[in-house]
């Protein structure tokens, strides 16, 4: 069997075409310097890991909590089986923040912990935080919590029964 003429054509002009190339490109890197040649295709993108790392040393003290938090919040949402829309619903933020708290490098606010906790149904601060001792009044305004053989301050004894919310104070109207 013979050969068919019109494949061997397309054949050789392949294999020109081919050689071409090949010779142009060994004639740029022969001509080009090498330094020149790494100059011109380096990554031109910005490497930020020295930034990044002098980021996470700085800011340390708050950011093991925020990852421990991170951790703890993906955990429960596994055991849950929730997607980050679905708690992001239950926020009423978008899926992007939670994306963001997630990550593990945000200082959340006491109010976000405290939303993450109610939706999520389990506690992210320490429990002694808002213990209660002596009856009505938090661990915290209390003297003893500090002190045990302490009795509590006069001036924080009926704080937590007594307190009422602040109005919030908007403009003033004109009358």
């Amino acid at each position: 069997m013979q050969p068919d003429p019109f494949f061997e054509r397309k054949i050789i002009k392949l294999k020109v075409v081919h050689l071409k190339i090949c010779s142009t490109f060994a004639k740029i890197v022969l001509h080009m310097n090498v330094l020149d040649f790494l100059d011109a295709n380096k990554y031109s993108g910005k490497n930020t890991f020295v930034e990044q790392a002098q980021f996470i040393k700085d800011n340390w003290g708050w950011l093991k909590y925020s990852y421990a938090i991170a951790i703890k919040v993906r955990s429960r949402m596994d055991t849950l089986g929730m997607t980050q829309k679905q708690l992001s619903e239950r926020l009423g933020c978008s899926q992007q923040h939670i994306s963001v708290l997630l990550n593990g490098r945000v200082n959340m606010t006491l109010e976000t912990l405290a939303k993450l906790e109610d939706a999520l149904g389990i506690g992210l601060l320490n429990p002694s935080l808002t213990e209660f001792q002596e009856g009505s009044q938090p661990a915290y305004l209390c003297d003893s919590a500090i002190d045990p053989c302490a009795s509590p301050h006069p001036h924080t004894k009926n704080l937590v029964s007594s307190y009422k919310p602040r109005k919030k104070k908007g403009p003033k109207k004109k009358e």
